[in-house]
């Protein structure tokens, strides 16, 4: 693999290279009873899954570099040192000290994808044999969306500091992966939300928009906390380079439990938004939050997203989730028919099943085409003609993400605003 520089200034930049996660055993892992504990309302199939997966990988892989999760961890274990570093962190946190040896014994080739798809629990004793759990160490079924468990603003890294216990693991992984891959340059962390003690930081990557290298906006969701906004933008402000950020409350719900879920951005002055919360009768609070010289100088709150951004100098045209009808507004937000990913300015992949969207998208001067043509060259993606590529997800979406949720950019060109 080539040498990536972490450099991530806006959210629309032409894409160098980004980091995937293709399902694995770890989805057949999960059991109805289980779904839950995982944070699914659901349990996916994983040849449908991982059919829909390998387009989303076709068509990144026409643009930019593709860089599998899996297979940057089995290089970071390579060295024994740090192998031994993760695996002490891992049996630590879920109790099971006495497997330590045996996974630190393990080849690495088998060692990487166990740590997605789970170490099975030795029923052992009759608290094990008692304990309705499988594993002693659970299976990462939400690694595939990998954007919410690392973040990148600029040259710097952020680890997430997860909501529920579940996605615990999947941070410990990365950090050793964006820490020490001798491949993956950065100017190093932000934060380290495994370094966290308090319940009360939470911040994850759903929530994190870099606007522009010197704006960012933040949602104040059901996965990040106040504290952890705050203990986030100081730490930014400490290092330099951003001192102003737009912070969105929106509403703690399963339908929107990340920002992104409600708003994308997909050109320089286009976003995808679920109306009612960005533009309509409910729309979500947003506090614009200015630094000066490493601490809080004002923060003014602005009655909606849009007016908050226009202050910055971001004057973006809303293009609604699901059209104007409310019915098919909220079916087609829920199965994340505002996240998009960007590819370049104007360049943008989302599922096809949200066809109104897609109606809507079309009506603003938006091509449509098919992944399946982008990855058999029969459509190119042509500078200054907006273009949204529909995918397979139908399975995908059931997990409760999008494409932006799949996709983590390590670095973009820099946007000509």
């Amino acid at each position: 693999m080539r040498e990536t520089q972490i450099n991530l200034d806006s959210e629309i930049g032409a894409l160098n290279a980004v980091m995937v996660h293709r399902p694995g055993r770890e989805i057949e892992n999960m059991t109805p009873a289980t779904a839950a504990e995982v944070l699914y309302d659901d349990i996916l199939n994983l040849q449908l899954a991982t059919r829909e997966h390998d387009q989303l990988t076709g068509v990144l892989r026409r643009v930019a570099d593709v860089l599998e999760f899996e297979d940057l961890l089995r290089d970071t274990l390579a060295d024994k040192h740090m192998k031994g570093l993760l695996v002490d962190e891992l049996v630590t946190l879920y109790g099971c000290e006495e497997l330590a040896q045996e996974l630190k014994e393990m080849d690495d080739a088998e060692l990487a994808p166990q740590l997605f798809q789970g170490t099975p629990m030795r029923k052992d004793s009759l608290e094990k044999y008692l304990s309705p759990l499988r594993h002693a160490i659970p299976p990462l079924p939400n690694a595939f969306f990998t954007r919410d468990a690392v973040m990148a603003v600029n040259q710097s890294v952020i680890i997430g500091s997860m909501a529920f216990k579940a996605r615990f693991a999947e941070t410990l992984l990365l950090k050793v992966i964006f820490k020490y891959h001798t491949k993956i340059r950065s100017d190093g962390f932000y934060f380290d939300g495994t370094a966290s003690a308090s319940e009360k930081i939470t911040i994850e990557g759903g929530d994190l928009l870099v606007l522009r290298e010197d704006l960012i906006m933040i949602g104040y969701s059901e996965r990040t906390t106040a504290r952890g906004i705050d203990t986030l933008m100081r730490a930014i402000a400490e290092k330099g380079g951003v001192e102003n950020f737009i912070v969105v409350e929106i509403p703690k719900s399963r339908a929107t439990i990340h920002l992104d879920m409600i708003f994308t951005m997909v050109d320089r002055d286009r976003c995808v938004v679920f109306s009612p919360l960005i533009s309509g009768s409910h729309k979500c609070r947003a506090f614009h939050v200015h630094y000066e010289q490493r601490r809080v100088k004002r923060i003014v709150e602005y009655p909606g997203v849009l007016e908050a951004l226009k202050t910055q100098g971001l004057d973006l045209k809303p293009i609604p989730c699901g059209g104007d009808n409310e019915l098919r507004q909220e079916r087609e937000q829920w199965a994340s028919g505002a996240n998009f990913f960007a590819l370049a300015p104007g360049h943008i992949l989302g599922y096809e099943h949200n066809q109104a969207t897609a109606e809507e998208l079309a009506k603003n001067n938006f091509r449509i085409v098919t992944a399946d043509q982008v990855i058999k060259e029969e459509a190119s993606l042509t500078p200054g003609q907006a273009t949204l590529v529909t995918m397979h997800g139908s399975e995908l979406s059931r997990g409760g993400g999008g494409c932006r949720c799949m996709t983590m950019p390590l670095s973009r060109k820099p946007v000509n605003w």
